[in-house]
């Protein structure tokens, strides 16, 4: 997991390429004027999904992960909570959606951490990562208006 901001300078980190090119394009898009719903930048290999979203209780969100794509999670607008922690492959899959790349966990998973994303952040979750988006921020709902960018993870191998 890769936890960071458009608005500090990310070149040289040693990213792969290909997040490069997905950050400059959230940082130079105006993310602002997209509608909502699915947006190719390179067909199925990368592609984005602008999102308007009610933050739920921490209680009523998932841990998910997924296999054959990498999420860039990216807030424009709001705070979100979003919990993470390694797959160490202790923890079943309780639900599985092949078809979506979309697989769940269950509610609670020991030594889960949290990072508080806001506007210009940007976490990077790999197939090695479980993740949790969508939780609100001290468990009081709020409106966010985030992109999620699908990374395919053969891009990145």
């Amino acid at each position: 997991m890769i936890f960071g901001s458009v608005n500090v300078n990310y070149k040289g980190l040693g990213y792969a390429p290909v997040l490069e090119r997905v950050l400059d394009w959230l940082k130079d898009t105006d993310l602002k004027s997209l509608a909502i719903g699915r947006h190719d930048i390179e067909g199925d290999n990368i592609f984005a999904l602008v999102q308007e979203v009610i933050t739920k209780k921490f209680a009523e969100t998932r841990p998910e992960a997924h296999k054959q794509y990498l999420d860039v999670q990216f807030v424009i607008d709001g705070k979100e909570k979003m919990g993470f922690l390694p797959d160490r492959q202790t923890e079943p899959v309780v639900e599985a959606h092949d078809d979506k790349d979309l697989y769940f966990y269950k509610q609670d998973l020991p030594d889960e951490g949290y990072i508080i994303a806001q506007s210009g952040s940007y976490a990077i979750f790999f197939p090695e990562d479980i993740h949790r988006p969508c939780c609100a921020v001290n468990d009081e709902p709020s409106k966010v208006l985030k992109v999620v960018v699908k990374v395919a993870m053969k891009l990145v191998d």
